[in-house]
């Protein structure tokens, strides 16, 4: 594994990651957990409203394509976990192969509350086109880190605040459907959702998945990224985006994608979106 590209974490984050171990420690559980969550959803809720100012700008001086983006990123923010900063590199992907006519389908591997697969299928529908969508997750969280997913001599899996236990970064599938099919109204023929683990699941699509433009992975772990790209990537048309949503921020997924590119001999440039997150184009 390279740790020259792992995701720096700033100071403030550093201090937060700290304050929140010792709070975990002596905080009883039943009092912790409740807290930490209102404090999250406290959070969210004024990173959404700061990056309102984005698309605001871009209207007013007249940026459409930066608006277009920026307001797909809002619309998606309050599903996804993902920094604002991810979803403009997926947003860049899926807006690149439709707009060059790269042909293939739009896949995710790890989907949680379906905000990353929801900007993708947005996308397509504000430039006018029809892509089929695969999203393909648990619906059951996070499995269990596995040794390769720990840096060596630590009990860290990567820059996270905090540790990424089991059911981690959870979302239903009844959830991701709402959102779809519900809230935002979009085509539930061009999407099709699978439930299960990646082992399980992904064999048995692959060929029914076809080509791919855009592989989006956003499986944290060691082996669930390996398993993402060892079923899908041959997939990947030339000149389709890979995008591996933990590069920077979990050692396992770094270490899986650089032990694959390695031995596939893949020659390609890998790409930091600049929150943890990185992708590369297929040559």
């Amino acid at each position: 594994m390279s740790d020259a590209v792992m995701h720096r974490s700033s100071f403030i984050k550093n201090v937060v990651r700290s304050v929140l171990c010792l709070c975990e420690r002596v905080i009883p559980p039943l009092i912790f957990r409740p807290l930490f969550a209102a404090a999250f959803r406290a959070y969210r809720f004024i990173l959404r409203l700061l990056f309102l100012r984005f698309p605001l700008w871009y209207a007013v001086t007249g940026q459409k394509d930066l608006q277009l983006r920026s307001w797909l990123i809002f619309r998606v923010m309050p599903y996804s976990l993902v920094g604002w900063r991810g979803l403009a590199a997926t947003f860049d992907a899926v807006s690149a192969v439709l707009r060059t006519g790269i042909e293939g389908a739009l896949v995710e591997c790890g989907v949680a509350q379906g905000g990353s697969s929801a900007l993708m299928a947005l996308t397509c529908v504000a430039l006018g086109q029809r892509r089929k969508l695969w999203l393909f997750d648990s619906f059951e969280g996070l499995p269990d880190p596995t040794v390769e997913d720990f840096f060596p001599g630590t009990k860290a899996t990567g820059t996270h605040i905090r540790p990424l236990s089991r059911g981690s970064c959870l979302g239903t599938i009844e959830q991701v459907q709402d959102l779809f099919f519900r809230k935002l109204r979009i085509n539930p023929e061009d999407v099709t959702m699978v439930k299960g683990w990646f082992q399980d699941t992904l064999p048995a699509n692959r060929n029914r998945i076809g080509s791919i433009a855009v592989l989006r992975i956003d499986a944290d772990w060691y082996e669930s990224t390996k398993c993402c790209l060892e079923n899908l990537y041959d997939n990947v048309v030339p000149g389709g985006y890979v995008i591996i949503d933990d590069y920077c921020s979990c050692y396992g997924a770094q270490k899986a994608t650089d032990e694959f590119l390695s031995s596939r001999k893949i020659n390609t440039t890998i790409q930091l979106d600049g929150r943890g997150g990185a992708f590369f184009v297929k040559p």
